[in-house]
């Protein structure tokens, strides 16, 4: 791997910006992901106790 010149504050700046960015972007993936699962475990938990309860 070479190493970055930094010539200037901006090009770091914007370096920086973009792997905030990405990192956010991440983040948020993750956390829906995780949501999504969780949704989908009380989903079928509801289901199955509805079942439970309307079968007797």
């Amino acid at each position: 791997m070479r190493e970055q010149d930094w010539d200037d504050d901006t090009d770091y700046r914007s370096a920086v910006r973009r792997t905030r960015i990405m990192t956010a972007i991440a983040l948020a993936t993750g956390l829906a992901v995780i949501g999504l699962g969780a949704l989908g475990v009380l989903g079928l938990w509801l289901f199955t106790t509805a079942v439970d309860v309307l079968a007797g």
